[in-house]
């Protein structure tokens, strides 16, 4: 039930959102994430897409996926946000994000998989009108246990 309450909330966020989309714009990113799963680092990959629909929201998904395999090792991590964005300079956003994150870990006891809630803050920095740097901390709190998720990449507007 919880799943799809995070799921309506986005999308009736989204079609308030609508009227504003004369500045609207598709992003797209990828990203160097650590997990801290249990007190099990673990490297991963990530992309990102999002549509901003105004300079204030943005609504965006997300998938992840291990690098490394030492003591445990990341199959996926996928979410799902709705974004508040608040602009601080012109060339500088702070946000806030909160949505649905799903998430399979393998470890030599066997494997975990697991969703819940995901929210989290962030920058991004634009270097140029097309591209940003970008740094967020997200946390998803689920039934199994919590984990954190910090990240740097850079972000691409189109």
């Amino acid at each position: 039930m919880k799943k799809i309450t995070l799921l309506a909330a986005a999308a009736a966020l989204a079609l308030m959102a609508a009227p504003a989309v004369a500045s609207a714009q598709w992003y797209a990113g990828a990203a160097y994430t650590n997990f801290d799963y249990d007190d099990a680092g673990i490297d991963a990959v990530t992309g990102r897409l999002g549509y901003r629909f105004n300079p204030n929201f943005a609504v965006e998904g997300e998938a992840s996926t291990g690098v490394s395999d030492d003591d445990a090792e990341l199959n996926y991590n996928a979410g799902l946000y709705a974004m508040g964005i608040l602009p601080v300079a012109s060339n500088f956003d702070l946000h806030g994000r909160v949505g649905y994150q799903t998430t399979e870990v393998d470890t030599v006891l066997g494997g975990v998989s697991d969703d819940g809630l995901g929210y989290g803050v962030g920058a991004t920095w634009r270097l140029t009108p097309g591209f940003g740097l970008r740094a967020d901390w997200t946390r998803m709190e689920a039934d199994d246990g919590d984990s954190d998720a910090i990240s740097l990449g850079g972000a691409f507007n189109f």
